[in-house]
């Protein structure tokens, strides 16, 4: 069969609608068709269909974490080091709809100036918050998932991180609590290579604006 230029348009047209609408079952689904592992796609309504790339309500919970923050960091390199603290400014703001918050960080971690970009959103597909973070200390792009904890008013987070100095893979915990309207903060668990578990990093969040 000859290729001919509307073939292959609409050979393209096809497959960014089939990238748009698997991306989608990451987005708001009809709560009937919930599994246990999250939301399927099998046999949806068009109405359902088209409310799938909407945020949700679990995105309304992310709206305490905008505007513009004084941050305290508090990081420790091991389980018996003094915490060294510094001084940094976040500014967080909706992007994509509000689908996702965008965080750019500046200030100091060790004495050395820390430029950090974050992502966190609501997957309304699996049903979990994810978030993305890079900065300006390392090569590393971090991936962590969790959940909600409404006792708690924080997200528990978890990421699998490698680490040079065991050669391999280890689990990372994080968590961000919300302890007012106008702060928050953020906590790392990490481990030793002998495997003793200490915090590793804090970020205290104050409201600017």
């Amino acid at each position: 069969m000859k290729v001919t230029e509307t073939t292959m348009r609409s050979g393209i047209s096809f497959a960014l609608t089939v990238t748009i609408l698997l991306n989608c079952l990451g987005c708001f689904g009809s709560s009937r068709r919930a599994g246990t592992e999250g939301v399927s796609a099998v046999g949806l309504t068009p109405s359902e269909w088209a409310s799938l790339s909407k945020p949700g309500p679990s995105h309304k919970l992310l709206e305490s974490f905008a505007g513009d923050w004084d941050v305290k960091v508090t990081f420790w390199s091991d389980p018996k080091a003094k915490g060294e603290s510094s001084a940094g400014r976040s500014k967080i703001s909706w992007i994509l709809g509000e689908r996702f918050l965008q965080e750019n960080f500046q200030g100091k971690i060790a004495g050395e100036n820390y430029i950090g970009l974050g992502l966190i959103g609501y997957d309304n597909g699996s049903r979990n918050f994810k978030t993305v973070w890079a900065d300006s200390l390392n090569t590393a792009l971090t991936t962590s998932v969790g959940k909600y904890d409404p006792e708690q008013n924080s997200l528990q987070l978890e990421s699998q991180v490698y680490d040079p100095l065991v050669s391999g893979v280890k689990t990372v915990y994080s968590r961000i609590k919300i302890t007012s309207p106008d702060s928050y903060t953020f906590s790392m668990l990490d481990r030793s290579p002998e495997g003793r578990e200490f915090k590793s990093l804090e970020m205290q969040y104050t409201r600017v604006r």
